[in-house]
């Protein structure tokens, strides 16, 4: 999909059809072998050295406020660029803050009823990140972590009450920076009623709208999409899952949800057995964040998509192109498969 959604675009910007799709090849290559090895290293050592781990990612997303080593992109500073390559942080941030939340949840179980050891320790560790996150700005991986960790503190057990107060006060929180900043609250008038502004705000999910009317039942055919032609812009990386649509159509869509349902019901699975056979809560919440952060992702694009939440920003794990997001997402998986394997991973006893 990378290659048939993009090969026209970079054809033209590039000068090499496949300019896209070699880099996400290596990319690809890349976190599948970090994948494997990181699926034969116990998960232990990620709790071990959860904070250090955290520490590092927002160093480097500091980085990308650096004039020189941060890389300006459409408006928004998130990327450090070294050695050719180009890097997102906020995808290694998004795993670091999920290990060190669940760490942290898992260590204070016994205190989880307190407000201090339930909610305002958590906070306090997401409080950097956060700012820098909006300093870029990017506010799509900041509602995505947000929700996870919320979903991490619902599982772990924090009071209702908490949970509420919580949940209230980031909403607010997140409405006020809508209204308080004029692009994002054209975006989200534009959401409202995209045919307001159909040649400007509303122009991209417009052009989704019509690619996946196109697209019907059984698609145009793989590489026949339109919609890829420069009229829909970010078609191979944002908004790919409409091309998708346009060309394998209403099946090729579902397929994807599958897929996506699938990965979701078996890492929440690995989730479970870690509580229920080996009354492993630090291995049941990894397990349960890193498998919300791709969920939840995949879940906002595909809205993004087909209208139900405003445009964020932010791709479709595993098939949009994005060589930090794939790199990084693979990593995670390796991550969840040797929770998978248990505590006792006997590549990693001593002795």
């Amino acid at each position: 999909m990378v290659f048939s959604s993009s090969y026209i675009f970079a054809q033209e910007k590039m000068g090499d059809g496949f300019f896209f799709l070699k880099k996400q090849f290596l990319f690809s290559m890349i976190g599948f072998i970090g994948m494997l090895v990181l699926s034969q290293v116990h998960y232990g050592f990620f709790e071990k050295y959860s904070y250090l781990i955290l520490i590092l990612a927002v160093l480097i997303l500091a980085a990308t406020l650096i004039p020189g080593v941060g890389l300006k992109v459409g408006g928004a500073q998130r990327w450090v660029h070294f050695f050719g390559l180009q890097f997102q942080p906020s995808e290694l941030l998004k795993i670091a803050l999920v290990i060190a939340i669940a760490k942290r949840l898992a260590h204070k179980y016994e205190k989880i009823h307190q407000f201090t050891a339930g909610v305002l320790g958590n906070f306090l560790v997401l409080l950097p990140a956060l700012v820098l996150l909006m300093s870029q700005p990017d506010f799509g991986t900041t509602a995505v972590i947000c929700a996870v960790v919320f979903v991490l503190m619902f599982v772990a057990g924090v009071p209702f009450l908490y949970l509420f107060a919580t949940s209230f006060t980031a909403l607010s929180v997140l409405a006020s920076l809508i209204y308080f900043s004029p692009y994002r609250l054209a975006r989200f008038q534009a959401f409202l009623d995209p045919w307001s502004d159909p040649l400007g705000k509303g122009f991209q999910i417009l052009q989704s709208f019509i690619g996946l009317q196109e697209g019907g039942i059984f698609g145009i055919g793989l590489g026949n999409g339109k919609e890829k032609l420069f009229f829909l812009p970010e078609a191979h990386n944002d908004f790919i899952f409409s091309v998708i649509g346009e060309e394998l159509g209403f099946l090729g869509v579902m397929f994807v949800v599958v897929l996506f349902s699938c990965f979701v019901f078996r890492g929440l699975k690995i989730g479970w057995n870690s509580l229920n056979d080996h009354d492993d809560r630090f291995g049941f919440l990894l397990a349960v964040g890193i498998t919300m952060l791709i969920g939840l992702q995949a879940f906002i694009n595909m809205a993004v998509v087909v209208g139900a939440l405003p445009t964020k920003g932010l791709t479709l794990p595993f098939i949009s192109y994005g060589g930090s997001s794939i790199l990084m997402n693979l990593l995670a998986v390796g991550i969840l498969l040797s929770v998978s394997k248990g505590p006792k991973l006997v590549s990693v006893r001593k002795g």
